[in-house]
């Protein structure tokens, strides 16, 4: 359970990474999804749900670790490809 847990945060820090990067692209698609939630919750409403979705998987981890960890190793996989796609997929050209 402890390395679940330290896996967790390791991919949680990579998460946040990510997320920022994101949210500073200024990629329209970003911009369209993340928009209505910041302006009418606040600008920094969207790491508060980041944070919270960490919680929630050491939370799970705690009771269940192995689900825990394939469903934020899912997480985080479809956010390196949320990058990726959008590094590959330049909108100022």
């Amino acid at each position: 359970m402890v390395i679940t847990i330290i896996a967790i945060l390791i991919a949680g820090a990579g998460n946040f990474a990510m997320h920022r990067w994101m949210l500073e692209s200024g990629h329209p698609l970003v911009e369209v999804a993340t928009g209505p939630m910041r302006r009418m919750l606040g600008r920094h409403s969207t790491y508060v749900l980041e944070f919270a979705l960490l919680m929630g998987a050491l939370w799970l981890a705690e009771h269940y670790w192995f689900p825990a960890l394939m469903l934020y190793g899912v997480y985080t996989v479809l956010n390196a490809a949320t990058i990726g796609w959008l590094k590959g997929h330049d909108w100022r050209e």
